[in-house]
């Protein structure tokens, strides 16, 4: 009869994935993230000790308490998921939206001011980033102000 199974690397990789999977089920972002991190840092750290991870015991015993672990992950992010509360800001997609001056424009990738592109100034450049003399910028129309 031979003795307990010895856990490999395809064995840890996997646990580690049903681990992190089992994270993400998690409604609340706190949550989600804290045990995502935390599984990270724990396979890091037990990797990172190669007396530690080399042992056939050690690496049954971290294999069995890491099982336990996500056995309890998964019943906790069933509850989380029964108390589901609204989403928090960080988690809502941000939809960017034209217009609005520069600081939106500049924000998702755009070039900063808008220009009124009838005007010879904008047309001058040849190449992308090509610089435009200032005193071609002189004449643009400041907008009318309502009083």
């Amino acid at each position: 009869m031979s003795g307990p199974p010895t856990i490999t690397a395809p064995h840890l990789l996997a646990l580690y994935r049903a681990l992190q999977r089992a994270s993400t089920r998690f409604a609340s972002y706190n949550f989600r993230n804290y045990f995502l991190h935390r599984n990270r840092d724990t396979f890091r750290q037990f990797l990172a000790d190669g007396q530690r991870a080399a042992d056939p015991q050690a690496a049954r015993e971290f294999w069995q308490t890491q099982r336990q672990e996500l056995e309890v992950l998964r019943r906790s992010a069933m509850v989380n998921r029964l108390f589901e509360a609204p989403r928090l800001v960080v988690e809502r997609p941000r939809v960017i939206t034209s217009g609005g001056g520069a600081g939106a424009e500049a924000s998702a990738g755009g070039a900063g001011q808008p220009v009124d592109p009838e005007h010879p100034a904008v047309t001058s450049g040849e190449q992308a980033g090509e610089r435009v003399p200032e005193r071609q910028y002189e004449d643009v129309p400041t907008g009318s102000r309502r009083s």
